[in-house]
C-alpha cells in the first residue's frame, strides 16, 4: 500500500521556502478536485510515500498528519532538494553541457544558453547581450508561470517584476528568445544515486506558456512525431549525453542523491534560422518531481500501438478534472 499526496502548489511552496506557507485557494481547490490523480502514478506493489513534489511545507504537513519521520527528508536533504529545484540548476547544467560537448552546439545540432543574474544590472546586461529579445524566469515557478518575455529591452513592467523576484527569490534566469517549433521532454527516474531514462513526453502549452496537455502514445509514435524535425540518431545522442550529465550532477551533489522518484527535463525543437533547419534546445527546465509527462508516459503503457489520446487538466465551473 502507498501513501499518496497530490500537492500542486509545490513549486510555489519552494519559492516561499516557508514551512508554514499558505497555498493560494486555486491550488487548494485543484488538490481537492484532483485527489484521485496519484492513483495514475502511484505504485501498487509496495508501501512508500508517493508525493507530487517535496517542499518544507509538505514535510510540515505530513509530520502533523503523523507520517513516520523515517519517510520524510531531513532539513539538510530538503535544503539540497530546494536548491536543486531552482532554475539555477538548469543554467549550470546547460553550461556544463556546452563545456562537455562543444561540438554538438558548434555544429547546430543543439542550441541554448542562459545567464543567472542576482542584480538588476546583471539582468539588463544579459538582456542587452541577447539583442533585447529574451525570457526572464523566476527561480521557482511551475506550469509556465513565473516567465516574462522581453521585447525591445527591459520595460517598466519587466523592471518591477525583476525587482520583486530578486527581493523574494534572490535571482532571475535570463535566456534568449527562440523560435519554438514544438515542446517535448525526457523523463527520468532517480534512485540510489543513479538516474535512468524512462521515455519521451510530448506536450502543448498555451500562447502564454501554460501547460495544456500531453500526448499519450507509444514511444515509437512519439519518436515518429519528433523525427519530422530531428533525426532519430540525433535524439538518441541527446539522451545519451543528458543521462551522463545527470549522473555526474548526482555524484557532485548538484542534484540530491537521496531523492528517489521521477523527474523531467523540458526541451524544445527550435527553428535555427538563418540555417533553415531545426535544432534541439536540450535543457529549458528541470522539474525535480512528478510531472504530467510522467503520468502520460505511464498511461501509454496500457495503450496498443496506433492508439493515442490526450491527457489534460480541465477547469470548468470552478472545478478541476483530469481527462484522458
Amino acid at each position: 500500500m502507498s501513501l499518496l499526496f497530490f500537492n500542486p502548489w509545490n513549486d510555489l511552496a519552494l519559492a516561499s521556502g516557508d514551512a508554514h506557507y499558505t497555498p493560494p485557494a486555486s491550488a487548494m481547490q485543484m488538490a481537492q478536485d484532483l485527489r484521485d490523480l496519484p492513483q495514475l502514478w502511484a505504485p501498487h506493489d509496495s508501501r512508500r510515500l508517493s508525493v507530487w513534489g517535496w517542499s518544507p511545507l509538505l514535510v510540515t504537513q505530513l509530520r502533523e498528519k503523523g507520517v513516520d519521520e523515517a519517510l520524510l527528508p531531513s532539513a539538510e536533504q530538503m535544503a539540497a532538494y530546494r536548491a536543486a529545484s531552482s532554475r539555477q540548476t538548469a543554467v549550470r547544467l546547460l553550461a556544463r553541457w556546452r563545456e562537455r560537448f562543444p561540438e554538438a552546439f558548434g555544429n547546430g545540432v543543439l542550441v541554448g544558453e542562459s545567464k543567472w543574474c542576482t542584480t538588476m544590472q546583471e539582468v539588463s546586461a544579459a538582456v542587452t547581450a541577447y539583442g533585447n529579445e529574451a525570457m526572464l524566469k523566476a527561480p521557482w515557478s511551475g506550469s509556465g508561470r513565473g516567465v516574462h518575455p522581453v521585447h525591445g529591452g527591459v520595460s517598466d513592467k519587466n523592471l518591477a517584476w525583476v525587482t520583486r523576484t530578486l527581493q523574494r527569490q534572490g535571482g532571475v534566469e535570463v535566456e534568449p528568445s527562440y523560435n519554438k517549433v514544438v515542446d517535448f521532454a525526457m523523463e527520468f527516474w532517480s534512485e540510489n544515486g543513479q538516474v535512468r531514462y524512462e521515455g519521451l513526453s510530448l506536450f502543448t502549452t498555451t500562447a502564454g506558456g501554460v501547460y495544456s496537455g500531453n500526448l499519450v502514445a507509444s514511444e515509437q509514435e512519439k519518436e515518429q512525431r519528433l523525427v519530422a524535425y530531428i533525426p532519430l540518431e540525433q535524439l538518441a545522442e541527446v539522451r545519451r549525453q543528458l543521462t551522463a550529465l545527470l549522473n555526474e550532477a548526482l555524484s557532485n551533489e548538484l542534484l540530491p542523491a537521496w531523492y528517489t522518484g521521477p523527474f523531467g527535463v523540458d526541451m524544445m525543437v527550435v527553428s535555427a534560422l538563418p540555417l533553415a533547419k531545426c535544432a534541439i534546445h536540450p535543457l529549458v527546465e528541470l522539474n525535480l518531481r512528478m510531472t504530467m509527462g510522467w503520468i502520460a508516459h505511464l498511461l501509454a503503457r496500457d495503450l496498443p500501438y496506433g492508439q493515442q489520446s490526450i491527457f489534460r487538466i480541465e477547469q470548468k465551473g470552478g472545478k478541476y478534472r483530469f481527462v484522458v
